[in-house]
């Protein structure tokens, strides 16, 4: 590495920017995982409406674009959630589930604290065989009341290590 910066190996990306997250599904930008081990997705929301938990899903992409699109198993969320004071939240927990595509965040009370989830997939999961690279993630509209959100990505294990690192948008 040049300098040992974290951004020498790792990037960045939003997955969507802060919404209300009961406008609409909130799609996540497709990242290409070509030149990356791992992806973490990561959600930051707000205090919303017992019952609108967000649930958030996972998908797999042949293209950044249209192309096709099928579901990406997970089985480890970490979280931190508070009802008001997130930042003393000192340590995520881990829930492990079945391999599934989606995690409703009703089990963690969701709705009704701050909560920061961290949702991580791997490369070597993805279906590169049938030309699957990218993956999203994407959280459902949380019904009809204000509930504030926004996600982004952590790439990590940088195939090609610079002081840039190439896109992984497109």
């Amino acid at each position: 590495m040049f300098n040992k910066e974290f951004l020498e190996g790792h990037d960045i990306i939003p997955a969507f920017m802060p919404v209300d997250l009961s406008a609409d599904v909130n799609i996540g930008d497709r990242i290409n995982l070509q030149n990356y081990d791992r992806c973490l997705f990561v959600l930051l929301a707000s205090i919303g409406t017992a019952g609108d938990d967000p649930v958030i899903s996972a998908q797999q992409h042949t293209a950044a674009t249209s192309g096709s699109s099928k579901s990406l198993n997970f089985r480890r969320i970490r979280h931190k959630v508070g009802a008001t004071d997130i930042d003393t939240t000192g340590q995520f927990t881990l829930v492990e589930q079945s391999d599934a595509a989606s995690f409703d965040t009703d089990s963690i009370d969701g709705a009704e604290n701050q909560a920061l989830i961290a949702i991580e997939v791997m490369a070597k999961d993805l279906d590169t065989d049938n030309g699957f690279t990218f993956v999203s993630f994407n959280v459902t509209d949380v019904g009809s009341n204000s509930q504030l959100g926004a996600g982004f990505y952590i790439l990590q294990g940088a195939g090609y290590v610079n002081e840039i690192q190439q896109s992984s948008i497109a």
